[in-house]
């Protein structure tokens, strides 16, 4: 089983398209919580996936970006959905400084650049919750099985991009990654 996820909405948006992806594969959706987001991953990566492919949405982004570090940092200016901020500390005490993501990168764009779908990379995943969640899933796994984490443009109902991608384009695209990361899974 190849684990896809997504988060909830956040940050006053009605939807986030990627926890829609992510359930519409049968994959689950992430709390945009810093206290429980680590929790809900080590219930889902107990069961064993082959692989993992964490989705996020970037509200600033017109491409899908195949994110390649994971950075032991908490940072940011917005709150979860629990009111909290970033508190600037590590995502996990101790922890290494950084993870690389261990999905076939280059096998993902070249998919998804034949495919027509705009794609890019992006050397990490921030300082937010999606930079927290990749962190925690490669620290859980520790190599057991392949994960990285990609951020998703807007859908043009949330009208917060010039060049929004459609929600049917995003499945499509997040289909294609679940392909290519199986054949090497």
């Amino acid at each position: 089983m190849i684990l896809v996820t997504g988060f909830e909405p956040f940050g006053g948006l009605a939807r986030n398209p990627t926890g829609e992806i992510a359930r519409a594969l049968g994959g689950a959706v992430l709390p945009v919580d810093y206290r429980r987001v680590g929790p809900a991953l080590d219930a889902l990566l107990a069961r064993g996936p082959k692989a993992v492919l964490l989705l996020g949405l970037a509200v600033g982004r017109a491409r899908i970006s195949l994110e390649r570090v994971a950075i032991n940092f908490r940072d940011g200016q917005r709150p979860d959905n629990a009111g909290a901020l970033p508190d600037r500390s590590e995502v996990v005490a101790g922890g290494p400084d950084a993870y690389f993501s261990t999905l076939p990168l280059d096998a993902l764009h070249a998919a998804l650049a034949s495919d027509g779908l705009p794609v890019e990379y992006s050397l990490s995943a921030g300082g937010y919750l999606c930079n927290a969640a990749f962190y925690l899933a490669r620290n859980k796994l520790l190599g057991r099985a392949p994960c990285g984490f990609v951020h998703m443009p807007p859908t043009p109902d949330l009208a917060c991009a010039a060049e929004p991608l459609p929600y049917e384009t995003q499945l499509r695209a997040v289909q294609r990654m679940v392909e290519v990361i199986g054949g090497v899974a």
